[in-house]
This record gives structure tokens, sequence and C-alpha cells, in this order.
């Protein structure tokens, strides 16, 4: 049987504290939790939970290592063109984003160029 809550007076809105967001994001976000059985459990949707992650707890850096494997080097640019000597010398680097999306740079890229490059390729 489902509960019911009937909320009179001119407050609509429950209130929680900070005390108890942080616990139950610590509960549904744990090794063993979910956030729907989270959720569920305490009366609130899964969506409230994802935004008091959102609002309480610090951002994730934006700068992530990703898995990177090298294939074989070409010296010739797709339409079959040699790549003059100066290019040759710096290999490229081709990266998969999680997107799907491939990005082929030079690899003596500057490190900061690169992050604000996936950063808007992954994005859009």
């Amino acid at each position: 049987m489902a509960k019911v809550e009937i909320l009179t007076g001119a407050e609509r809105q429950r209130r929680w504290s900070t005390e108890l967001k942080l616990s139950i994001l610590q509960e549904a976000f744990s090794a063993d939790g979910t956030v729907s059985d989270v959720a569920r459990r305490h009366d609130v949707l899964p969506q409230q939970i994802y935004a008091w992650r959102k609002k309480l707890l610090p951002a994730e850096s934006p700068q992530t290592f990703i898995p990177v494997s090298l294939i074989g080097a070409s010296e010739s640019v797709g339409d079959g063109s040699k790549r003059s000597s100066a290019r040759s010398r710096c290999k490229d680097v081709e990266i998969v984003l999680r997107n799907g999306r491939l990005l082929r740079i030079a690899a003596d890229m500057d490190l900061e160029v690169l992050s604000s490059l996936v950063a808007c390729v992954e994005a859009a």
C-alpha cells in the first residue's frame, strides 16, 4: 500500500536539512546503493537526489584521463599526398571521445588548448 502525505497550511514543500541531504547522497552513491532504491526508501524522486548532488557536492574536474592507444603512424594524408618534412617529424595523435567523435591532433599540441578543444567537442 502506498504512503499518502497530506500537506495543509501555507507551506506545500517539504524541507530537507543539508545534513539529511548529504546522508541520502552518501547512501545513494555508495558502492552497494542505487539511486532509485534510496529515493523510494526516502520518498523522493531520483531526479531530486541528482539535483542535490549537483548543488551540494563539489563538481568533478572536467579534465579526466582517458585511455589512449597508439595505432600505426601513417606518412600520408587522406588524399595520398606526402606530409611536409617538418610536419612528418611530429606524429599525429587520434583521440576517440566518449561521444564517438574522433580528434586528430599534433602530438606536441599544448595541453591547455587540447583540454579546451576536448571540452568543446564533447559538449557539441
